[in-house]
Parts: structure tokens; sequence; C-alpha cells
């Protein structure tokens, strides 16, 4: 079932295409005028490489925090030509922007398929981030829709940003490109992150008719990407090993049949040597090589936010809670990471919120991101985000460390990390669990962290979450209630759906669930005026433990929900250190003194509390809501 979406905005008024959501929840749109709301970053938390892509097929590559290619849409282009009839037409729209009988763009988790259909020959040109490299690869299938034998030119385009003149050499063996700087301008070149030795490459899975490295050439004098001079011609050309503009292009000739297809690829990236270049490279020599990444980046995503599905009367909701918050969390977490370090003290904590999906799924990173966080704090409340400069934190994006470290043990019952040693960086060496009990202090302490409802509501949940796993709980048993008490009277009865973010309301305009007062409440509690990478992230917390009601503990799962009222029923299936529960949920429809029942394969359980088993296995769980 298709669902489609209407255009919306930004927080930075950068208006939303419309789409739908089709098979596996993927965004498809035949839109070209703007940003996709889903699925635009393309990226891997197992790489510090990410793509940012338009539906019109421009868009920027980026590496270890860098841009590698050129931006504006001059960066990338991909070409189809008939040989026969001379037209020429891109495999995106642009940038020749011919219009085509049909355009589609899908975009997936990590990956993004552009199809056209023109001159009765289509195309489907998949894009997807290594999971593993630093690379993109880009899978190409072209059919012959005609009557007639087809000869057809298939040219790349790609322009690495890098700042000067590009030593190139053509490898025939690899069919690959490779681009480096030349030894006497890393030698001149003393500073600066953008002048460090970087090697470009792209590579071909079929041997290149003719290949370009050079952009004057490529376009030609008085003409730009939409006409450029390398097309209409055959031959290949003499080159000098330096390229004073360099570009990396390859021109494939294609003979297809009547109803005839071909299946080709190829490889774009960036390394820090030659030897990691040439590697990288060797990884994708054929279209199965191709095939295995495009294959294994769906399958790398499918696994991270397996956490938790959801199957509810909303399709929309079922699709923002399967897929594209927890991805879009984690993809503002990895354009961050591989980014410049932040130095909004506001912003500091994303580092943490934004991998609350992948707790179950890639634990090491989340637990790797919990201990570099503490290791950025200073005595008195700083935190160095670039191991220079140091900003203030207020005491509620420090107690984020607490909240994060409690649910992460909660969810692995990886306990050993509470003990690790790490040093503020302008004093001496605390546990981790040392660190959490002092942010919690810190807020305590500090009165304007108990100013507002939503600092109270994090206080409060700090209190909370810590109290279950850390051994010196009882020091803040009485703060507990104390900070209960004080929501309780803050407690504002108007809704919140005013002072949501922009991306929140966008959300919201999708999805019928996502507008029901208790939800819309809810958001406005958790995110405040929140901007940026932290909205997806709290936005699925919020909905996954307060909605659905469903919280992880050392015990094990707690079982609450506060269903919408138009649902009469939902399933879930929530994956916890290693078994599995299929859980579903319906309301009674007659009146009850008991709230709830929960019956665990066919037998009652008292409470909240669904028993750990450790099997392995899959376990029914039936629940009526009153």
């Amino acid at each position: 079932m298709a669902i489609k979406i209407g255009p919306g905005g930004t927080d930075q008024d950068v208006t939303y295409i419309a789409g739908r959501f089709g098979k596996d929840n993927a965004f498809v749109t035949h839109q070209i005028g703007g940003t996709s709301p889903f699925g635009s970053t393309l990226a891997s938390p197992g790489s510090d490489y990410f793509i940012e892509l338009m539906p019109d097929g421009s868009g920027q590559s980026w590496f270890d925090g860098r841009p590698i290619s050129a931006a504006d849409g001059t960066g990338k282009a991909w070409y189809i030509k008939d040989q026969e009839s001379g037209e020429t037409w891109s495999a995106f729209h642009g940038p020749v922007c011919k219009k085509t009988a049909k355009y589609e763009v899908s975009f997936c988790p990590g990956v993004v398929a552009a199809y056209s259909l023109l001159n009765k020959v289509s195309s489907t040109v998949t894009i997807a981030v290594s999971p593993e490299r630093s690379c993109e690869v880009w899978h190409v299938k072209l059919q012959n829709c005609s009557a007639s034998n087809r000869t057809l030119t298939f040219t790349t385009y790609v322009r690495p940003r890098a700042g000067s003149a590009l030593e190139c050499k053509f490898l025939p063996k690899e069919k690959a490109l490779v681009m480096r700087k030349p030894l006497e301008a890393l030698d001149s070149e003393r500073t600066g992150r953008m002048l460090q030795d970087l090697v470009f490459f792209h590579s071909s899975t079929l041997t290149p008719s003719r290949y370009q490295i050079e952009k004057s050439a490529f376009i030609g004098e008085g003409r730009s990407l939409i006409n450029p001079e390398f097309l209409e011609t055959t031959e290949q050309q003499e080159f000098e090993s330096v390229a004073e503009s360099a570009i990396a292009s390859f021109s494939i000739d294609i003979d297809l049949p009547i109803e005839g297809e071909a299946e080709f690829g190829f490889c774009f990236g960036a390394a820090r040597t030659v030897d990691i270049a040439r590697e990288i490279i060797g990884k994708h020599t054929s279209i199965n090589d191709i095939n295995k990444t495009v294959n294994a980046c769906r399958a790398h995503w499918k696994e991270l936010r397996s956490t938790l599905q959801v199957e509810s009367q909303d399709r929309m909701f079922d699709a923002l809670m399967n897929t594209w918050l927890p991805y879009e969390a984690c993809a503002e977490w990895i354009k961050e990471h591989a980014g410049a370090p932040h130095l909004d003290p506001y912003k500091a904590a994303d580092s943490l919120r934004c991998l609350s999906p992948l707790y179950a799924t890639a634990p090491d990173l989340c637990r790797e991101s919990l201990l570099n966080f503490a290791a950025r704090l200073s005595v008195l409340g700083g935190y160095c985000a670039d191991g220079d400069s140091q900003v203030t934190l207020p005491p509620s994006e420090i107690l984020w460390l607490a909240v994060c470290t409690a649910r992460y043990v909660a969810e692995t019952q990886d306990d050993s990390v509470l003990s690790r040693s790490v040093s503020l960086t302008d004093g001496p060496s605390l546990t981790l669990a040392e660190h959490c009990a002092r942010a919690i202090r810190m807020c305590l302490y500090d009165k304007s962290a108990l100013a507002e409802e939503k600092e109270l509501l994090l206080l409060e949940q700090a209190l909370r979450l810590w109290s279950r796993i850390a051994q010196d709980s009882d020091e803040f048993a009485p703060h507990l209630q104390k900070i209960i008490e004080l929501r309780s009277a803050a407690e504002d009865t108007n809704s919140y759906s005013q002072k949501l973010p922009r991306r929140a309301q966008y959300l919201q305009s999708l999805s019928p669930s996502m507008g029901d007062q208790n939800i819309s409440d809810m958001l406005g509690l958790y995110l405040g005026s929140t901007r940026g990478a932290g909205v997806a992230s709290l936005i699925y917390s919020a909905i996954s433990e307060q909605i659905l009601g469903i919280e992880a503990t050392i015990e094990g799962l707690i079982l609450n929900p506060r269903l919408p009222e138009s649902w009469s029923q939902c399933h879930l299936a929530r994956k916890f250190r290693g078994d599995t529960y299929n859980i579903h949920i319906k309301r009674s429809t007659s009146k009850s003194k008991k709230n709830c029942s929960i019956v665990v394969d066919n037998e009652p359980v008292l409470g909240e509390m669904l028993p750990f088993f450790g099997d392995g296995k899959e376990h029914a769980v039936e629940m009526t809501v009153s």
C-alpha cells in the first residue's frame, strides 16, 4: 500500500518534496524541486563516509569530515547517449534536465535509486555507501524497451574537491583512476585539514572505452555540464599526468538487443593512502561486488533498526517508527561525528541522544560514545569538543550522560562499563558511574535546571533510570520524590503542539497518530525548543518508552502503553538481549477494574514486567488494556 506525503518545510526553510511510502517503507518521489524529507543523507555507522543527495542527482560526498566532491550540482553526473541518434540525456534529472516519460527516485536507509524512461530506454542508477569502507558504489541497469537494437554509451563524471592540481594515473588492470596531489604540492603545504594528503579513486566493473581527467577538456569552451563536449567525441585523448582541474570520467559502450538489458557498476571514494585505495578498488571489480555492497548496506541498516518494529492502524506511524526515525537519528549522528567538532553547548549531547535507537544493535558504538563524552568533560562542567576549545554546558546537557548510560546498561546488561576509568580533561580520573552521579548532583543543585518542566522531566528520568542500575541509588531516592512533586505542581494543561520544532510538526502532519493529543503533549515535554540532530532520536525515545510504553530495565522489559485513543490494537516486535517478544496489545471491549492484563506464553503475569528468558527464542505476549 502506498501512502502519499505532501510538501512541507524544514527548520532551514527548505521545501520538502511530496512523495509516498512504498515497499519496505521506501520514500518514493517524482518531484525534483526540493529536498527529500527522508533518506537524503546516505551513511553507515561503520564508515566515516557519507553522501548528501537531492532527488535531481545533485549533492556532495564527504569523508572524514571533509567534502570530497564539488557541490551545487557540479560534483557528479551520469549520462546516457544513443549512438545512432546522437541524443544525450541524464540518468538522474540533472544536469541535462530533459523531460522523461517517467522519473522516480526511491530513498531507502543508506541507498537511493533513480529510475527514468526516455527514448525507449529505461535506466536505474542505485547509489549506496559501503558499510565498511570509505566509498560509494553506483549500480547501473539499462534496458532496451524499443523494437530495434540499440548502442548506448554510459558516461560518468565526478569532480573531486581537492583545492589544487591532482596527479592522475589510469590503472588498466583494475579499470580505475587514482588521483592524489603531486609530491611537490604536498611538500609546500604545511597546515590545513583540506590540504592534507588524500587519494581519490574511481573504478568501473567494465573496461571503459575512454576516460577523461581534465574538467576543461570534458566540458569544452563555452559549455557546461548540460552539454559537455566530451560526449560528442569518440577518441581517447593523450593526457599529462597532472590535471589542473581534475575530474574522473569513464565512458562505457553497451550493445543492447531488443528487450535486452545490461548491468554494470562503478565505485568512487577517498582514502588516506594509495594502498588503501587499491584495496577498496579490488573489492569492487565486478557487478557481483557492487551488488554485494548495495545488499550489505540494506542488510546493515535493516539489522541496526530492528530492535523495535510496530504494526498499528496507522501505516505512516509505522513507517516513521520502524524505518525513518531511527535512520534519520543515526544518519545525523554520522554527519556530526564525521564533521567538525560541535561547539554549540545545546548540541553537545546529540552524540549520545542520536544513538539511542542503536543500544541493542550497535552496543560497541554506543559504549564508545558514552566514554568519549565523559572524557571531554571538565571539572566545572565544561566540554572540550575538539581537544582544544572548551564550552560551558548547561547541567541538563551533562545529565544526558547518566540517562544514556542507564539506558545502555539496561538494554545490554553491560554493567562493566560503569567501572571504566575516564579522566576529566582538567582533573582526576573517575569511573563512568562516578561521572554519571556527578552529573546528577550538578543538575540537582542548579536552580536553572529546575526551572522548566522539560528539565524536570529529564531529571526525573535520570533519577528513575539511575536508581535501577547504580549501587549508590539510595543517595538520590529522596530527590526523585521531590522532582515528581515539582513536576506535578508545574504541569501545564495546554497543548504543546505550537512549541514543537518544525521537523516534529511536519511529522505530525503526515501521521494521524502523531497528532494525537497524548503524543503531542508528550513530544512537547520531550522536545521543547530542540533543533537539529536531536529531534528524531528524542521523538523515537518518547514514543517507544512513553506512548508504546516499552522500556528496558536490568530485570527485563516493562510494558505500560498509553496508546492513541483511535487505536483498538497494535502489534510490537521487540528484540531484547537475544530474545524476541511478539506483543499484541488490544483494548478491552468491556469495562474492567484492572487497568491491564498480561499473558506471556499462555501464562498470566502480575504487574508490568515481562519475564526475561535469555533463551534466544520468540515469546508471545498478549496484553489487554481497559
